[in-house]
């Protein structure tokens, strides 16, 4: 079947921003590649999606459409659902992705529990599912405890159509990533290195039908969520399985349909979305902090006592202390304005190819915050980003995987509260929490790093040390920068 030029009849490159114009074409090869490997019948039955939408469909409806037969884009497609750089009506139309009306009955959901040896006459199913998504339906159900509580819970069934669509299409990633760097090659763009990334997601992706990897971190989060009182985290129940999850059901409301009109109570929501799901679990010492690595729309709910709810934990991102350790390294290279620093730090977080390259964005990070950019949580992702792109560097899969996540909840919080500000959250939870352990950091090994702020007392005098040094790079850098200006300034007069 001819995807190619069935897209260029839809239209969906209009979908794609001018400024990626030169990207068009790579995007409909790549996703006519991927949707010619699936096998004859799910093409057909894409291709009959299509027509029955009619003549008239928006081409956001009917990129909508397809990503609802496949799982893996359903997900990507929910990961752009609030990408700014996305025209409004693609993002509306992805952000139907986030939770789709059911099509299961109480009756067939009724079956799947018979397939996993769930009883059903020890509970009660709700009249109909309450959503599905990408692979998995929701049941309500109701139930008695020993003492004769009622207890209410919800199933999360996976559904055998979706896992089998996953499966195959998880087959295709490698061969996808092979395509897409031929693709580039041929239309003459800049060959990114996809193979690896791609088999990476790939793995992780494969998590959303092992239901038994999300009670695990259901149960981790549970445990590690504790003492966050700004946050939620669904109770694990009986009647578990690999394909089914039962849980607390949550009464409130999805956090779209929660939001007040009054911008300050917004922007209060917002900073506790930061707290809640970044600052706290980043600010732990904790060997592994979990993430919860799927926060889009669909996925966050507000319940009746004010508290963010994380849904759907067969995502998580598990960061390690080291990786917070390093993060902490870059952020105190910055403070420091010591590119070197930045540089061995950045070395540190992932795989660097070019080490001149990686050298220019130490040196390109500290010019940042000479003109202004505060050295804080805000920063390091950009930084990071920098590497990625221009440096050379490629992310380990827990620390891509965490930067995908904080993209798609940073995104959302700007959605809430555009004057909401990540760092006066995140570094202001860090300061409060090196407060809380200076007293004790007086009788502890001063080079430790085994505190919740990952950086030792040794480190933190070092830092106020070198104040006298780092105000001197700055006017020195400052100085060169100014030189650099003037003499591009003079080119381009001289050119014109």
């Amino acid at each position: 079947m001819d995807w190619t030029s069935l897209f260029a009849s839809l239209d969906l490159n209009n979908l794609i921003p001018e400024c990626y114009s030169k990207w068009k074409p790579f995007v409909a090869e790549g996703l006519a590649w991927f949707l010619s490997q699936l096998k004859e019948e799910r093409q057909q039955q894409i291709l009959s999606d299509q027509v029955g939408l009619g003549p008239f469909a928006t081409a956001a409806s009917r990129l909508e459409m397809v990503l609802r037969r496949c799982p893996t884009l359903h997900k990507l497609g929910q990961v752009l659902a609030r990408d700014k750089r996305l025209s409004l009506e693609l993002r509306k139309s992805l952000q139907n992705l986030e939770m789709l009306k059911p099509v299961y009955t109480r009756e067939m959901v009724r079956e799947l529990l018979d397939k996993e040896h769930i009883d059903p006459s020890s509970v009660t199913l709700g009249e109909k599912p309450l959503a599905e998504a990408s692979v998995a339906v929701v049941m309500p159900f109701t139930c008695k405890s020993a003492d004769g509580e009622i207890i209410e819970g919800v199933f999360k069934v996976i559904r055998p159509e979706a896992e089998s669509a996953l499966q195959e299409e998880l087959e295709l990633w490698p061969g996808l990533g092979n395509a897409l760097e031929k693709i580039c090659d041929r239309l003459g763009l800049p060959r990114l290195e996809f193979s690896g990334p791609l088999s990476d997601s790939a793995r992780l992706v494969a998590d959303e039908a092992r239901l038994e990897h999300e009670q695990a971190n259901l149960k981790r989060a549970k445990e590690l969520y504790r003492d966050v009182t700004e946050v939620y985290v669904p109770d694990i129940l009986p009647w578990c399985s690999n394909k089914v999850t039962a849980m607390t059901l949550i009464k409130g409301r999805k956090l779209s349909d929660a939001l007040p009109e009054d911008p300050a109570e917004r922007r209060r929501i917002a900073e506790k979305l930061i707290d809640g799901l970044i600052a706290k679990p980043f600010w732990m010492a904790e060997t592994w902090s979990i993430f919860h690595g799927d926060p889009h729309g669909g996925n966050l709910f507000i319940d009746d006592n004010g508290k963010i709810v994380p849904l759907d934990w067969s995502l998580s991102v598990e960061l390690p202390k080291n990786e917070r350790v390093s993060l902490l390294q870059l952020l105190l290279g910055g403070l420091k304005l010591d590119a070197s620093a930045v540089t061995q730090a950045l070395s540190q977080l992932g795989i660097a190819t070019d080490r001149k390259k990686l050298k220019e964005v130490g040196q390109w990070a500290v010019s940042q915050i000479r003109g202004g950019t505060f050295p804080g949580f805000d920063w390091c992702l950009d930084v990071l980003d920098r590497a990625v792109e221009f440096g050379g560097m490629g992310l380990r899969a827990e620390l891509a995987l965490f930067r995908k996540a904080l993209f798609s909840l940073l995104t959302l919080v700007e959605d809430v509260a555009p004057d909401a500000v990540t760092d006066k959250v995140v570094v202001g939870t860090g300061l409060a929490r090196l407060a809380e352990e200076w007293p004790y950091r007086a009788f502890a090994n001063p080079f430790s790093k085994d505190w919740d702020t990952h950086v030792s007392t040794a480190e933190i005098y070092s830092l106020c040390a070198s104040w006298p040094l780092t105000a001197t790079r700055f006017w020195f850098g400052s100085w060169n920068d100014s030189i650099k200006r003037v003499a591009s300034r003079e080119k381009s007069n001289g050119q014109n």
